[in-house]
């Protein structure tokens, strides 16, 4: 005895086919997006591979070029050129070791009034380098001397200058002096002081 078609078969309900369909469209959504991105990542590992071969082949071009390039070096011509190097870093060093009076000549007539005048100079050079000056000289007057004494201050090369000795002989006033000079004043490399500076006269 057949059944009627509205009685089902199975007590199992049999799926919607809207929702089969709309399954089988996100699974294909899925596997495109994965498929895409794998195919990206193969892509870039195979530029990476490829670009680092490109590099491997440049760093031996360049190390064989240097390979070049140093075997053609003359070693006798870098041995002149050491040799030179050596020469020229003494000679430096003897230059800054060596006093030059120039810097501190300039300072001493810029900054002394045109009436004081040295009769007799010593400067001397100590192991801790410090610089110190001694010597006698002849001012037309008092104001003259403190004029230099001032100048020296102001300077501030010229320091702990000590008047002493001061006798007034004639018309004039003769003193000694001692003082300590800094060191770049007597350096080879020293400056002499600027040309807006101009000397002191006497009051």
């Amino acid at each position: 005895m057949a059944l009627p078609p509205t009685i089902p078969t199975s007590f199992v309900p049999r799926p919607n086919s809207s929702a089969v369909r709309h399954r089988s469209d996100l699974t294909g959504a899925f596997a495109f997006i994965g498929y895409g991105a794998l195919s990206l990542m193969v892509a870039l590992a195979i530029g990476v591979f490829v670009y680092s071969q490109i590099l491997a082949t440049e760093q031996e071009n360049k190390d064989a070029e240097l390979a070049r390039r140093v075997a053609q070096i003359d070693p006798q011509t870098v041995a002149k050129f050491v040799q030179l190097r050596d020469r020229l870093s003494y000679g430096l060093t003897l230059l800054n070791k060596h006093p030059a009076f120039t810097g501190f000549w300039s300072a001493l007539a810029l900054s002394m009034p045109t009436g004081v005048r040295f009769d007799s100079l010593d400067i001397t050079t100590d192991e801790s380098e410090q610089v110190t000056l001694e010597g006698a000289g002849i001012a037309e007057s008092f104001n003259a001397l403190a004029a230099t004494s001032d100048a020296f201050a102001t300077d501030g090369r010229i320091k702990d200058a000590i008047f002493a000795d001061i006798r007034v002989t004639g018309n004039a006033v003769s003193f000694s002096l001692s003082a300590t000079i800094d060191p770049t004043l007597i350096a080879f490399s020293a400056m002499a002081l600027p040309a807006s500076t101009t000397p002191s006269t006497t009051p």
